[in-house]
């Protein structure tokens, strides 16, 4: 059994809809939501296997410049200590 209605004065028309209307334009966003619709797909296996492959040449390839710099200050070391050597043995 449902209570009786009380007449009212006011008039309830209920929730509106939400409408979000942006105000600009934001690029970025755009840019993001096409690439998160490309990537959506079953491909993204794939993609993910690319960026890992790249990234980790690239981390191979910083770490070879890091070496060859370490190496390098190394033999320069070395070679400063023997003729600092050499200069107190020929004294």
């Amino acid at each position: 059994m449902q209570a009786p209605k009380l007449p009212s004065i006011f008039k309830h028309r209920g929730a509106r809809p939400f409408d979000y209307k942006p105000l600009y334009y934001d690029a970025r966003k755009e840019r993001l939501d096409e690439l998160k619709k490309k990537y959506a797909d079953g491909n993204h296996q794939a993609v993910e296997e690319s960026i890992r492959t790249r990234m980790q040449n690239e981390w191979r390839q910083q770490r070879n410049k890091q070496v060859g710099s370490s190496n390098r200050m190394l033999l320069g070391i070395i070679a400063i200590l023997f003729f600092i050597v050499y200069l107190i043995i020929t004294y």
